[in-house]
């Protein structure tokens, strides 16, 4: 049987271990086989992800890896934010992501990203030009995964 998930009380809250979370056919999910490549929203920088761990993102303890590149293939290096949030229950999550970047493979590491809860997840990755998010955003783009439970 497959269930909504809840956020505390209500009556999913009283349906017990056997209530499970299934957004697999949910039309705004990325799909991830290895790599993932997108476009940023504002059309000035591209994403890349690859080694997500675990693999497809789960409950729990995510690390995404994420290459940024402009138009002519330059990696980026400024600053990057990331967002993390269920769409369809209006909150996000308790953990502060730790973002770092490795200038010798150009690719920043993000972790945890913590998705504590079944359900769609929303996690939003903004650029920005300087070494903080308090420089012009360059662009950002979103990704929806589904965690099943």
């Amino acid at each position: 049987m497959v269930y909504s998930a809840g956020c505390g009380g209500g009556e999913d809250a009283d349906q017990g271990p056997e209530a499970t979370v299934s957004c697999t056919e949910d039309p705004r999910l990325d799909t991830y086989a290895g790599e993932l490549d997108k476009p940023g929203e504002l059309g000035v920088l591209s994403f890349r992800f690859s080694d997500l761990s675990p693999t497809p993102p789960a409950k729990g303890s995510n690390t995404f890896h994420v290459q940024v590149s402009d138009a002519s293939g330059a990696i980026m290096q400024g600053a990057l934010d990331v967002d993390l949030r269920m769409p369809d229950h209006g909150h996000g999550t308790s953990v502060e992501p730790v973002i770092s970047f490795d200038a010798a493979v150009g690719q920043y590491t993000v972790s945890p990203l913590f998705l504590f809860m079944p359900g769609v997840w929303r996690i939003e990755f903004s650029a920005f030009s300087g070494t903080d998010d308090t420089s012009p955003e360059l662009d950002r783009v979103v990704l929806h995964f589904c965690v099943e439970g």
